[in-house]
């Protein structure tokens, strides 16, 4: 240390600025490997946040001194590894993330003077809030907003306008939303927001596309969806079937099915009435009988007319009486009513019949074993076998002649079977290695270092540290800046042949410093 400290005293301005810059950057390098190396391991707590949500996390984060790191879309935040879980659970505590604005914390919070319009207006705000965040628990869906738009009740129903909504859904990558889940979203929303029917709700992806329809066009559009679903999944039903049957004989990944099915979606109702005329039932019967006995005169009035006349029976002679004579009736009534025999047959067809099924399935061959350098050689399985898959293939699809199915079973080689059975399956990484992967860093940071010291610090200080030679006594020195050029970098030629020349004593000794060094 002593020689080094004598060294750089006797040294030159210009040797002393360069060791201090060599021993500044040492320095400086060192820090930032020290920094990087003591870096924590950071894991990503939240994404897809806000601009609030994010604002709020970190500001929290900023409350408790912990280091976090933001994502450049500012939609992302990591912390320390450790502590992910644990501040995952403090956040949730606090309410954060909202996930989806403002809920109905914003009454938590009472404020004195609001007016009755702001607290309308922080209703709509808390259920928007609320039904985003229910609807952003899909497992579809990433984010979602809802804008609600619930008019002012009037006193006369018929000018009173109907509440409408919109919902925007942000889905995640590869996922779509079924028919059913659309109409779940669409009831969810009518359901929480009075005066809200399923009719007037919109349901729109993050690209513009919607995925509801109006009731009028819809019928014809929600069956389409409904029954290209029960479709999709009679075939993959029928896939399944076929291809866990093929792979126990020819062996697993050796067969491959494809099933298209045509189905009969029509709603049929048949209404049918027969009567037979041969059979007869009394329905009804009335019968009714009169029968009527009793005199009746055919004598006229007479005597003089007046009052007379009138006297009854037994009156003063001069009045004549009439002649009398018996009558007897009898009425019969009788009504019977016939009922005809009649069947009445209604009959629905059920939905989704199956009118015809088209299978195609490719099945795998035999391999020969490897002799020597020769490759494996692919050996087809005879009619005898294809004729028995077929057969097989027929049972599990449930073959009919009469809907003129069609089966197609086809063996041809799978060549990258064979190259993976050739070549043998890659051993999965080694699991743990993941834990020693915090420790890489430092590794690196020592490596680093250690080729800094050797290849750059060490030359460097060895260059700036060596001595100037000295010339004897009453030599002539070369001119200012000669010897500079012939110790450092490399002159040219001519150059070194006319220094030479004007003092050949200095640089002989400057050729033996040289030698020297190497």
């Amino acid at each position: 240390m002593a020689d080094l400290l004598q060294q750089m005293t006797t040294a030159s301005f210009a040797r002393k600025m360069a060791l201090l810059l060599v021993l500044a950057a040492t320095f400086a390098g060192g820090v930032v490997l020290w920094l990087w190396t003591q870096k924590p391991e950071l894991q990503i707590l939240y994404t897809n946040l806000s601009s609030d949500d994010a604002a709020s996390v970190i500001s929290k984060l900023k409350e408790s001194h912990i280091p976090y790191e933001l994502s450049a879309d500012s939609t992302a935040v990591s912390v320390p590894a450790e502590r992910v879980h644990e501040l995952r659970l403090q956040l949730a505590g606090q309410g954060l993330p909202q996930g989806g604005g403002v809920g109905f914390e914003i009454f938590d919070r009472n404020t004195f003077g609001t007016t009755e319009f702001v607290q309308k207006l922080n209703y709509k705000r808390a259920l928007q809030g609320e039904l985003s965040r229910t609807i952003s628990q899909l497992a579809e869906v990433s984010k979602a907003r809802v804008h609600l738009v619930v008019p002012e009740k009037t006193l006369f129903s018929d000018r009173q306008e109907p509440s409408r909504a919109s919902v925007v859904v942000t889905l995640r990558a590869g996922k779509r939303l079924s028919e059913g889940q659309i109409q779940g979203i669409i009831h969810l929303v009518s359901s929480s927001v009075e005066g809200l029917s399923p009719q007037t709700v919109t349901v729109v992806d993050s690209h513009g596309q919607i995925l509801s329809r109006t009731v009028d066009g819809s019928a014809t559009a929600q069956m389409t969806s409904t029954q290209l679903d029960y479709q999709q999944h009679l075939e993959k039903e029928i896939e399944g079937k076929i291809q866990s049957m093929l792979e126990r004989v020819v062996g697993s990944g050796k067969a491959v099915v494809r099933v298209t099915s045509l189905l009969d979606l029509r709603q049929v109702e048949h209404t049918e009435e027969k009567f037979d005329p041969d059979t007869q039932v009394v329905r009804s019967e009335q019968r009714a009988q009169e029968q009527m006995n009793g005199t009746s005169g055919s004598a006229g009035p007479s005597g003089v007319p007046g009052v007379l006349s009138n006297v009854p029976p037994g009156a003063p002679a001069g009045a004549s009486a009439g002649t009398a004579s018996s009558n007897n009736a009898q009425k019969k009534n009788e009504v019977i009513n016939y009922e005809i025999s009649k069947t009445v047959s209604r009959i629905i067809e059920p939905i989704g019949t199956i009118k015809k099924l088209s299978v195609a399935a490719l099945v795998d061959g035999t391999y020969q074993a490897a002799q020597g350098d020769a490759p494996r050689k692919y050996i087809p399985r005879n009619e005898d076998e294809m004729k028995k898959l077929e057969e097989l293939v027929k049972k599990a699809m449930g073959y009919s002649a009469e809907r003129q199915d069609q089966v197609e079973v086809v063996n041809i080689p799978f060549e990258a079977n064979a190259l993976a059975e050739e070549e043998g399956v890659a051993e999965p990484p080694n699991k743990g290695l993941a834990q020693w992967l915090p420790f890489a860093k430092y590794g690196i940071g020592l490596v680093v270092g250690l080729i800094a010291f050797f290849f750059v610090i060490r030359p460097a200080l060895k260059a700036l540290l060596t001595p100037s030679p000295t010339f004897p006594a009453g030599t002539a020195q070369l001119p200012a800046g000669a010897l500079g050029e012939l110790q450092v970098g490399a002159p040219r030629t001519d150059q070194m042949v006319q220094i030479a020349k004007q003092n050949p004593q200095a640089a002989t000794m400057v050729v033996k410093q040289w030698l020297k060094e190497k």
